[in-house]
């Protein structure tokens, strides 16, 4: 699978066998505000504040998560099920000159990896997903929206600092 930028703004597709399984867009790029489709849901992703502490995730309307930073500077990306339960997800950097994204369940399981792929003279920012040991209540398409916005998110802020 591959999320590959298709805008300045922040858009990006998600790929997955040659074929686009989804696009998220910044509907207003200044307010980080962003939608997608994904199986027929409609995917709305949109900060709390003007300072994007704390970003949140709907789905159909309804509430199901939010995106915030810890004390680390690791993003924290919370969901939560129809029946209440919640599910916690750490997306870290840990390269230092080009990026790559690990995301860890709760229990602090390597889920999977954002690697970056792009060249200097791009402004935008394209990632191979590398799949770990994949085990969740979400599909794997859903948290990868999740996360490239959150990836987005953390790259305006740490380049704005």
């Amino acid at each position: 699978m591959k999320i590959i930028s298709s805008s300045g703004k922040g858009n990006f597709k998600l790929i997955k066998n040659d074929d686009e399984v989804c696009e998220l867009v910044y509907t207003n790029w200044f307010l980080e505000k962003a939608k997608a489709v994904l199986n027929g849901n409609n995917i709305e992703i949109k900060p709390k504040n003007i300072w994007t502490s704390k970003v949140d995730i709907f789905k159909n309307k309804s509430q199901i998560g939010d995106i915030t930073f810890n004390l680390k500077g690791h993003m924290v990306i919370r969901l939560e099920k129809e029946n209440g339960k919640e599910f916690n997800y750490l997306l870290k950097n840990k390269a230092k000159w080009k990026l790559r994204f690990e995301v860890f369940n709760e229990s602090e399981a390597h889920q999977f990896s954002l690697n970056s792929v792009n060249k200097w003279t791009k402004l935008n920012y394209d990632y191979d997903v590398e799949m770990a040991d994949y085990n969740s209540e979400f599909e794997i398409e859903e948290l990868l929206i999740y996360c490239g916005y959150a990836a987005n998110l953390y790259l305006a802020i740490i380049s704005a600092v």
